[in-house]
């Protein structure tokens, strides 16, 4: 009778230890993400207008063809889609090579660069142009320009900078 007792408060301590272990990782994996706020190891620098901006989240986003696009698509932006972040900028570039490495040194129809300034106002728009000077596994760098438009009042401004975006491979 005593070897049963003590087999069920061993089983019973089993059983209690583990469970504390599964309510220790679930409380470890909702943990709250640092979000588009902070720095991700990223790097954007651009001028607008002749004032200077700088972003410490960047992020390239990397998507073979397949059912979401017809060609290869790499996504460069500086927000998650929920976020209250801004200024916002997304570059977007096409092509048909499905080795993002190729891509390094070449310049790419950037088909579009969107900047927007606040919640309030409209996107400025343009195609531009997207130079990749480096790839890696983990950071995409390069070169962007392009021309703003304002569809609200037809004003062009000029864009232009660098970054460094941490890759991403949405497959």
């Amino acid at each position: 009778m005593a070897k049963r007792i003590l087999l069920c408060l061993i089983a019973l301590a089993l059983i209690g230890g583990c469970g504390k272990k599964e309510e220790k990782e679930r409380k470890q994996t909702s943990l709250p993400s640092v979000g588009d706020n902070a720095d991700n190891g990223g790097m954007l620098r651009f001028t607008l207008e002749g004032k200077a901006m700088r972003d410490r989240f960047v992020v390239a986003q990397f998507t073979p063809r397949g059912d979401l696009f017809m060609e290869d698509n790499l996504q460069i932006y500086n927000y998650d889609i929920n976020s209250d972040k801004y200024p916002r900028l997304l570059m977007s570039v096409n092509t048909r090579e499905s080795d993002l490495k190729k891509w390094q040194g070449q310049t790419l129809k950037a088909e579009v660069v969107a900047f927007t300034v606040s919640a309030l106002s409209a996107p400025l728009t343009s195609q531009g142009e997207l130079r990749i000077t480096r790839v890696n596994d983990q950071f995409v760098e390069g070169q962007f320009h392009g021309e703003l438009l304002s569809e609200e009042n037809g004003k062009s401004f000029e864009i232009r900078g660098e970054f460094k975006a941490v890759l991403r491979w949405n497959v």
